[in-house]
């Protein structure tokens, strides 16, 4: 029997409600940071701010998307433009009203500031696609859809003329997807030597930052 086909294609702002629906089926619920607040209490639950902080790039229209025969989502890839020009090491995360995500934006804050990935990078790179979120239908994992993801998502960052990719990893398996996809690793922390953060369970015990410069 066949396996069922699928298409690669930008996301746009009129598909914002069927990415957030996608992963809030096959992300929230499973990203290890989340697990170890109990951000998500019960699959009906939501956070409003990993939803707005989730869907933040989506108008820039660099995310991608990998979608079924029927017109379903089976894969998403969120993309967001950075520029050198606009570098903001400052903490933003006691903005959050929400305790448990504040805990999970604070170790994205500290992966950004200390990364500084710009110094390790040329000169004259002055745009960076950042791999935000990736995830794919559990039914459909092991058929490389993600690397055709990230792969549609470094042809797009070319194109808009961006000369490097960068992507956070706070789990096991997303960092051996993107060394995988040979990118390097620039930063790492342990969760244990963050005072505030989440104590994801193992394998997941440390957050990388890492880069590809294309």
């Amino acid at each position: 029997m066949a396996q069922p086909s699928y298409t690669i294609r930008r996301i746009t702002s009129e598909d914002t409600d069927a990415a957030l629906q996608f992963l809030r089926n096959f992300f929230f619920l499973d990203e290890p940071m989340n697990l170890a607040v109990n951000l998500l209490e019960t699959p009906e639950s939501r956070c409003i701010e990993l939803e707005e902080y989730s869907m933040s790039s989506i108008s820039q229209g660099i995310s991608v998307a990998a979608v079924d025969e029927k017109g379903e989502f089976v894969g998403v890839v969120i993309n967001g433009l950075a520029r050198r020009e606009e570098v903001d090491y400052t903490d933003k995360s006691e903005d959050c009203p929400n305790e448990k995500f504040r805990r999970i934006l604070k170790v994205l804050e500290h992966l950004n500031r200390e990364a500084k990935i710009w110094e390790k990078l040329p000169e004259s790179c002055d745009k960076v696609i950042e791999v935000r979120i990736a995830s794919t239908h559990s039914a459909w994992r092991g058929r490389g859809l993600m690397r055709v993801l990230c792969e549609e998502s470094e042809r797009i960052a070319k194109e808009v003329g961006a000369s490097a990719m960068r992507m956070d990893t706070t789990s096991a398996y997303s960092a051996a997807a993107a060394e995988r996809l040979r990118y390097r690793s620039v930063y790492q922390v342990l969760y244990s030597d963050l005072p505030y953060a989440p104590q994801p369970k193992a394998p997941h015990v440390e957050a990388k930052v890492y880069i590809k410069e294309l």
